[in-house]
């Protein structure tokens, strides 16, 4: 009789830890922190196991494999993402300006980046280590397609109305962004200091005038 080896069983078919919710809970919570960190190709499911203090066939009995945990993450990531724009349309009110729709957007982006610094980390990991994994997890086109809705949403009327909504939304974010990717580099070199209040405050409001100067 073939019989397998007794700890690749347990690692795909062995019983759950007890608390299943705290244990998924804790390996999605250490995975993002070290993904966001180090990358999808440098971190390895030991290194995952040991900063969520679980056994090393943990990891893989909730998500099978490396490449399952990375989506969860940026699943989980991207879930959380898609409210900014919902957000923001319910903090501007029923029947905003353009203005006020603009300001509420800004606000709301940058606070979510504030609140979830890994999110833009993962999304540029992926771009430079060539990762598409993330075109496959749904969350992610969810909120892309609320960031169409949202920059759709202050174009409508204006003098750019016109424009591929697609080109837009890559704008906005690149504009929105820049502070957030180049705070150690390009910015530092044009002594800005990202993370000063006083320059989080007046980016806040660059933002917005350059925004609604843009789409009127």
């Amino acid at each position: 009789m073939n019989v397998q080896p007794k700890g690749a069983v347990m690692a795909l078919t062995g019983p759950p830890p007890r608390d299943t919710h705290r244990t998924r809970k804790a390996i999605l919570h250490a995975a993002t922190h070290l993904f966001a960190e180090s990358g999808y190709a440098a971190t390895g499911l030991q290194q995952i196991a040991d900063a969520a203090g679980v056994a090393r066939a943990t990891p893989s009995y909730f998500f099978r494999s490396k490449a399952g945990l990375w989506k969860a993450v940026l699943e989980e990531q991207n879930q959380l993402a898609a409210h900014i724009a919902p957000t923001a349309f319910q903090l501007a009110g029923a029947q905003p300006d353009r203005a006020a729709l603009i300001a509420a957007l800004v606000d709301v982006t940058l606070d979510f980046h504030i609140a979830h610094p890994e999110f833009l980390r993962l999304v540029q990991w992926s771009e430079l280590q060539g990762n598409t994994l993330i075109n496959e997890v749904r969350a992610h086109h969810v909120a892309v397609a609320t960031a169409v809705h949202a920059v759709d949403a202050v174009l409508r009327g204006g003098a750019l109305e016109q424009e591929d909504v697609r080109q837009m939304v890559l704008s906005v974010l690149g504009v929105c962004y820049a502070h957030l990717i180049f705070g150690q580099t390009l910015a530092a070199a044009l002594n800005l200091s990202v993370n000063d209040p006083a320059f989080q405050v007046e980016r806040r409001v660059h933002l917005k005038r350059l925004l609604l100067s843009a789409s009127r």
